[in-house]
């Protein structure tokens, strides 16, 4: 005869200790909020420079594509969003049940384990090409901005490692867009 156990534990938190956990979230929240502004306003003034209206940063799926199209290559917005999509199907569609029913404690080296990853070479072949296409993308878009902006390779690697930072440099610097470098 078999007995399961449940351990169930309650953490309470005093007043002082939500007040700093509270504290701490309201300060990331709020500097999230200020950083997500600037960006959007970073990226207007990108699309102002490059001759697009600024709206068009606001509007999601539109704006990769008015990007695409700044960059010099708004065929491949096409290809990349086509491919992101099919690997995302494939990812969904063939998705081990092991990782949908993962619990907050779970053990992951023996969910991982378990799993008989040869029922699944869709969601393999899904995530591997998401990331591929994802990749190829943010890198493709990086050097083709920095050459329009009449940017070198520094500028280039940073908008692939620091893509926030230098975003806003371009947005609020003085660099002048030229469709003819690209």
């Amino acid at each position: 005869m078999q007995t399961t156990q449940t351990l169930t534990t309650t953490t309470q938190l005093t007043t002082a200790e939500a007040a700093v956990v509270g504290g701490m979230l309201g300060t990331i929240f709020t500097i999230s909020i200020i950083v997500a502004v600037l960006l959007i306003i970073a990226g207007w003034k990108i699309f102002e420079k490059a001759g697009e209206k600024g709206w068009k940063i606001l509007i999601p799926i539109y704006d990769c594509y008015i990007l695409f199209k700044i960059c010099g290559i708004k065929n491949w917005f096409w290809v990349m969003f086509c491919g992101t999509i099919i690997a995302s199907i494939m990812m969904t569609v063939n998705t081990p049940a092991a990782l949908v029913n993962v619990s907050a404690n779970a053990d992951y080296n023996a969910i991982f384990s378990s799993i008989d990853w040869s029922q699944h070479v869709p969601y393999i072949i899904g995530l591997i090409a998401s990331c591929v296409i994802s990749l190829a993308t943010v890198i493709a878009v990086s050097i083709k901005l920095a050459k329009a902006f009449g940017k070198g390779v520094g500028y280039t690697l940073g908008l692939i490692f620091l893509p926030n930072i230098f975003t806003l440099i371009l947005g609020f610097g003085k660099a002048k867009y030229n469709a003819k470098k690209i």
